[in-house]
């Protein structure tokens, strides 16, 4: 037994049954408990009568939150010079009003970056995902779990976990891609990544939230335990295994039942098949929620979720308090309190709160911001990031081209920025027309499409068009909930706002294609016979089907974070060379959905069907452009594969690539296999490796793989993983263009 843990029990014995039940309810939402007079805060009273009345606080969320909901001016909000001072105040708060002195545990959003006034904003997951380079990924995390520490805070609420497996979901933005091993990949090295630093990693959502019923958002999950464990544990399994310290469970159901009240998945799947000993967390208010779904009273309802696994609940308004109900009445047994609130007992140990609840105010944070380091890894995800889709030779660009840029992501930072961002200083900000303008020697601007179909300004940019030398235009959606001022529902998804929002939490679609009158001018422009090159500005993958035949060039940039518009100049001008490659399938058409790629392939379907892997009769052609595809203006030739066996059921396998173009790139080397004749149907491929490697012009680098036992399991008929006797074929190559192919063999392990 740890230390931590001893300590935690001798601290569990002295404890009565409120002050344990504090330790478990998150009763406000730390943004919604202060009040800034000039440089000073306060908390409100609600805050204040709770805390006192209870004895203890044991966490508090998002104090640090900053966006459309909290506060609509920075000086209305906690800035970098005021965190570790309120952090601080709140710390000495709890410990001077409590019978037990216990600190607090200060949970911060980082889905992309803090979500705090001063806080870098990085490119959404999306585009993180695009780069299929998790270890840049685990740099930013390092940066982003060192500035939670240096701001005083100690949880990371960090979306990890979920498959991007419907482009209608809102929350598409959030997601590294549709491919369990890519987003496992990302969510090992986002563990670690924030594990340098003295935080609590906690990975959302827990469990297969991506595959709601309709892409729509906290809606139920109809799997079996295959699809769970073969498409959406992975990550799960990942993340525990770096070292993950929370879990927060999904809004959804999953085969009927709330995962909040799910026992099979919270105790079952995530602690005794996966390993995990620290902390479920609830989604905010999702136990209120849950207990509404199932019509239980308060007290039955709050037995269930914290009998079921659910240690820890967020911004419940006081739906754990009525657990002292529930062990007074008989409805649940207070071990089961003790088993919860020990696992958050034990974090606080490990964070050494006990020993330094406080700490300096040395001005180490400010100095950390305003060193550059998060700013110049935000520049390089968004470079690498961002995905060629076509080029017809319009690209690069040269700087003394008259360039016209229209559409109105252009001109607003929010834009380009996505949900879950923080207030910013707009003056200061760089949008995709500053670095345009300052990139390129002529630049006129104007937004010429609106969201809402609105015509306005169409024939200003039809003329602007016509005097330049090439067009770029943005087209997409919009994220920007912090321009909104949008009114939310009690899980906080957008129910409506004052501002066009069409991605987002909360904000799903039936209909894909892209929004108000995008195509129409696109239309317009092209009968001028002008070049048309497409920045898509988006968080999910649209129906760009005609404006993809239309334009000469498309670049899906997704949003860039704060300095994603100068990484787009430099794409476009060639300054740097595109490498990105989409974690997500684009549709040839809005109503082919799901699209995700690794379906099962239809062996009743006609040749011509089976050829694209489709099924409908009224369209044969569902995707435009697949998963792992991606341009550059070098071009790469796959030479040749060799694969050697090491031992049973492990293979190492050497990919040969060329550059035969004049220009370095990097190009991202694909490993998939396709496994036959086992005791369950796999999928059409699986990828199962991927490495991005710079090579030089007119130079071959190998690239070697290792496929061992995990790479080669499959979930089987006995419903555990494990190697069975079967034929598989290991292919290589990038996309849907996977010349090199060779057969193994792999023998059951069991």
């Amino acid at each position: 037994m740890s230390k931590n843990r001893i300590y935690a029990k001798e601290l569990l014995a002295k404890m009565n049954v409120r002050e344990k039940i504090a330790q478990v309810s998150q009763f406000v939402t730390g943004f919604h408990s202060l009040l800034r007079n000039g440089e000073e805060f306060d908390f409100k009273e609600e805050f204040k009568k709770k805390t006192v009345e209870y004895g203890a606080l044991g966490a508090i969320s998002n104090i640090l939150r900053s966006d459309g909901n909290t506060i609509k001016t920075i000086d209305q909000g906690i800035e970098p010079r005021h965190r570790v001072k309120v952090a601080n105040q709140l710390q000495k708060y709890t410990l001077e009003h409590a019978r037990i002195p216990i600190p607090v545990i200060i949970e911060v959003e980082s889905n992309h970056g803090l979500q705090a006034i001063g806080s870098e904003m990085f490119p959404t997951n999306l585009c993180m995902g695009s780069m299929f380079n998790h270890e840049l990924y685990g740099k930013i995390m390092e940066t982003v779990g060192k500035e939670i520490e240096l701001s005083a805070n100690q949880m990371a609420f960090v979306t990890m976990l979920d498959m991007a497996r419907d482009p209608r979901w809102g929350r598409t933005e959030e997601f590294f891609g549709e491919d369990p091993y890519l987003v496992a990949k990302y969510t090992e090295s986002g563990v670690k990544g924030l594990k340098t630093a003295n935080v609590l990693a906690c990975c959302k959502h827990f469990c297969a939230t991506g595959d709601g019923f309709g892409g729509l958002n906290t809606a139920e999950v109809n799997i079996g335990k295959r699809e769970l464990h073969d498409i959406h544990l992975y990550a799960s399994e990942k993340a525990v295994k770096a070292g993950a310290d929370v879990f927060m469970a999904a809004y959804n159901t999953v085969d009927g039942i709330p995962a909040h009240m799910n026992r099979y998945l919270l105790r079952d799947v995530l602690r005794d098949e996966l390993g995990f000993e620290g902390i479920v967390l609830s989604d905010g208010f999702a136990v209120t929620r849950a207990i509404r779904q199932m019509g239980y009273d308060p007290a039955t309802g709050a037995a269930a979720a914290l009998k079921a696994g659910v240690d820890l609940s967020l911004s419940d308004r006081g739906a754990y308090f009525y657990l002292e109900d529930a062990i007074r009445d008989g409805l649940i047994e207070e071990e089961y309190l003790d088993e919860a609130v020990l696992r958050i007992l034990e974090k606080k140990f490990e964070l050494g709160l006990f020993d330094n609840p406080y700490k300096e105010d040395d001005g180490s944070l400010e100095a950390f911001i305003s060193s550059g380091v998060q700013q110049k890894l935000s520049y390089e995800a968004a470079t690498e990031g961002a995905v060629l889709l076509k080029n017809n030779g319009i690209l690069p660009l040269k700087k003394d081209q008259k360039v016209a840029l229209i559409g109105c992501h252009a001109d607003n930072i929010y834009y380009q920025l996505g949900d879950y961002t923080a207030i910013q200083d707009t003056e200061n900000a760089i949008t995709i027309k500053k670095a345009f303008q300052e990139t390129f020697d002529s630049v006129t601007y104007t937004e010429g499409w609106e969201f809402c179909g609105n015509d306005a300004d169409m024939d200003n940019a039809v003329r602007l068009a016509a005097e330049s030398d090439v067009v770029v235009m943005t087209v997409g959606g919009s994220s920007a909930r912090v321009l909104a001022n949008p009114q939310l529902d009690d899980t906080g998804a957008t129910i409506r706002s004052e501002y066009f929002l069409d991605c987002g939490e909360g904000c799903d679609v039936s209909d894909i294609s892209l929004p108000g009158n995008q195509v129409e001018l696109i239309r317009r422009i092209k009968a001028l016979g002008k070049p048309i090159v497409l920045l898509l500005v988006a968080g999910r993958p649209y129906c760009i089907t005609e404006a993809n035949e239309l334009a000469d060039a498309v670049l899906a940039t997704w949003y860039g974070g704060l300095h994603g518009a100068p990484a787009v100049c430099d794409l476009l001008t060639g300054a740097v060379n595109p490498s990105g490659k989409l974690p997500v399938s684009i549709p040839y058409a809005p109503t082919c959905l799901p699209i995700y790629y690794n379906r099962f392939e239809n062996e009743s379907a006609s040749a011509q069907k089976k050829a694209y892997n489709l099924t409908y009769m009224d369209n044969l052609r569902r995707t435009l452009y697949p998963f792992g595809y991606g341009l550059s203006y070098s071009t790469f030739e796959y030479k040749n594969m060799e694969v050697t066996k090491l031992g049973k059921n492990q293979f190492k396998v050497d990919v040969t690539v060329e550059n035969t173009s004049d220009v370095g790139g990097k190009e991202v080397v694909q490993l998939y296999i396709k496994g036959t004749a086992n005791s369950i149907r796999r999928r059409v491929r699986e990828l199962k490796g991927y490495k991005k490697v710079y090579i030089a012009p007119h130079t071959e680098e190998t690239v070697s793989f290792i496929l061992g036992e995990e790479e080669l399991r499959v979930y089987s008929v006995n419903e555990r993983y494990e190697v069975e006797d079967a034929p598989v074929t290991i292919l290589a190559g990038a996309g849907t263009d996977l010349p090199l192919t060779a057969e193994i063999r792999t023998e059951k392990n069991m």
